[in-house]
């Protein structure tokens, strides 16, 4: 049974020399699936440059 995304939280976290910081932003679905498909897309698009370099 598919529910869909019922919790998602986004964390980042940064370094800078010693200084540790973390942020967490709570996602609603439709957020975290957009999120998710443009990551995806932009991943996508960095190997097809990558590629076409390499082939160039």
């Amino acid at each position: 049974m598919n529910r869909g995304i019922e919790e998602s939280l986004l964390i980042i976290r940064s370094e800078t020399g010693n200084e540790h910081e973390k942020t967490t932003f709570a996602l609603t679905e439709v957020e975290a699936r957009l999120l998710f498909e443009t990551l995806q897309n932009k991943r996508k698009e960095v190997i097809d440059e990558d590629l076409d370099n390499m082939l160039t």
